[in-house]
């Protein structure tokens, strides 16, 4: 076997780690392939050559890595990315703790390499990997989950049951089951009630997880909502995904697969605010091209609304691409002054801002790092939203802002893939902050109020739904009232080929080959 006998201890020891997977049949067939014994040299010489790519692609498929068929995919959006910004990614793959183990492997492996049969130690070890999964299965069963009062995953109070790759994906076929019929059925607003706007602030890369890390958790907006999510999952971490939810927000969650086929018309949440009387606009601080998200938003508005962009609006900074990002606060600003001037009494404003997108560039501002970077502009955005929210107030009108994240920015990284990639849902991507806050004459305000409850999109159509009913600025406990038993959801993330699941205390992931697995949480952060 020779060196290859080093390939793999090292994928053992990342394994181990849970930096990668390990597919034991695969790996044992090339461990086969590396040691089956030649007599002829062109025929060893040829095995090596063949050995090395085969090598790369195992490793590239026990990793964390996305499929080599969604990398093909979405080459051509990353090609557009600066050569700055492609060398900045390509750094963050260093580990130095990762490096300092390598190394010292590699000195261990050559100094017992010329002593031991170092191919039988390297069989073993592939062999120890469904041995210790076995042992794991003996000891661990599922605990009693259904304490959220969520549907869907949730067992019954007090049962136990194996976590099988069968018993996993039947939970996930249940949750989505529960999720199919769920519904939310706007009305018009009472005759005698205050009319009021809806703004909703559809923002990238902000989850918990990236506000603890920069320590901004308790700004001063946060702090200004007068209603938190504090435990809503985004069920999304790419944008064009995200969008297509929150605007079919209306209905229970669906798969990934399911957003792009059609879906029921009374899911569009702007279709359904439109017949509830308000009038719909969308607007971005950006072009939204990169990955089409324009035309996802386009096509799951369920109601007419033509993208309004004031070109005239000042660029606070540059994308990865070098596409211009506007500066939140004067998109904000530029179209209130708009709508003052409109004659509708209610309008539905559908905002998404990418100011938190990783790689974005503040023009004259030199980072030291990411952290630095996003620290910057995280403080930037949360300033201008509560500048924003200065501004309905003065001008005397009366609001309802939902801020409601896309998805985290995956600032710090985990084990399983570095600081900015978002192809597994993890929940320090998914676990974001929603904010609510009512502005306007007639609304007295209260301590802030916190759901703690397991929610997603649904519940934030619902309250929509609730205010709309209610009259929020006629005094009294109406957010109180509207925030009150919001439908539950259950901790469920999906990407194009990855599942990630809260089951108890713990996440499961099903990786593309549709195996699953424990998700260690744990960051070297």
């Amino acid at each position: 076997m020779g060196f290859w006998s080093f390939y793999f201890f090292a994928k053992l020891l990342l394994y181990y780690r849970g930096d990668i997977g390990f597919h034991v049949l695969y790996n044992l067939g090339f461990a086969a392939l590396t040691a089956w014994p030649l007599r002829r040299r062109w025929l060893r010489v040829s095995r090596q050559v063949l050995a090395v790519p085969l090598g790369l692609s195992l490793l590239y498929y026990d990793s964390f890595l996305p499929p080599i068929r969604r990398v093909l995919a979405t080459a051509g959006d990353v090609m557009t990315f600066s050569g700055a910004y492609l060398l900045e990614l390509a750094s963050r793959f260093f580990n130095p703790h990762v490096a300092l183990g390598l190394v010292a492997l590699l000195l261990v492996w050559l100094l017992l390499a010329h002593r031991l049969r170092m191919a039988t130690f390297a069989v073993i070890g592939i062999l120890s990997v469904p041995a210790v999964g076995a042992l794991q299965q003996l000891r661990v069963a599922a605990p009693a989950v259904a304490t959220s009062g969520a549907p869907g995953v949730a067992a019954p109070a007090g049962a136990t049951e194996p976590l099988t790759d069968a018993s996993l994906t039947a939970r996930l076929q249940a949750f989505y089951a529960s999720e199919a019929p769920r519904r939310v059925r706007f009305t018009p607003p009472p005759a005698d009630s205050a009319p009021f706007d809806v703004l909703i602030v559809h923002v990238c890369s902000l989850a918990w997880d990236d506000l603890q890390y920069v320590g901004a958790q308790d700004h001063a907006l946060i702090k200004r909502f007068d209603l938190l999510l504090r435990n809503f999952n985004t069920a999304a971490s790419y944008s064009g995904p995200a969008a297509i939810r929150v605007l079919r927000s209306a209905c229970g969650q669906t798969s990934h697969a399911a957003l792009y086929k059609p879906d029921p018309p009374e899911c569009h949440l702007m279709a359904d605010l439109a017949a509830a009387g308000f009038e719909p606009h969308w607007t971005m601080n950006h072009d939204g091209h990169f990955g089409d998200f324009v035309g996802d938003v386009r096509a799951n508005l369920g109601v007419a609304a033509s993208q309004d962009v004031d070109p005239g609006a000042r660029v606070a900074m540059h994308a990865f691409d070098g596409s211009p990002i506007y500066d939140d606060y004067d998109v904000l600003s530029r179209w209130w002054q708009k709508r003052q001037a409109l004659p509708a009494s209610r309008v539905a404003l559908f905002y998404n801002t990418v100011t938190l997108h990783d790689g974005n560039r503040i023009d004259g501002y030199r980072p030291a790092n990411s952290h630095d970077s996003y620290q910057r502009r995280v403080t930037m955005f949360l300033d201008d939203i509560g500048r924003f929210f200065d501004l309905v107030a003065q001008s005397g009108r009366r609001a309802v802002v939902v801020v409601v994240p896309e998805h985290g920015a995956a600032v710090r990284g985990d084990r399983m893939q570095i600081s900015g990639l978002r192809e597994i849902p993890t929940p320090a991507i998914t676990l974001a902050p929603v904010g609510v806050k009512l502005i306007g004459p007639g609304y007295a305000a209260q301590p802030q109020r916190a759901v703690e409850t397991p929610t997603a999109l649904l519940a934030v159509a619902q309250l929509l739904e609730n205010l709309i009913a209610d009259a929020p600025f006629a005094g009294g406990e109406a957010l109180a009232a509207a925030a009150a038993n919001l439908p539950q959801t259950e901790a469920v993330s999906e990407n194009e080929q990855t599942v990630l699941m809260r089951v108890g205390s713990d996440y499961q992931m099903r990786t593309p080959d549709g195996a699953w697995t424990r998700y260690d949480t744990r960051s070297d952060q």
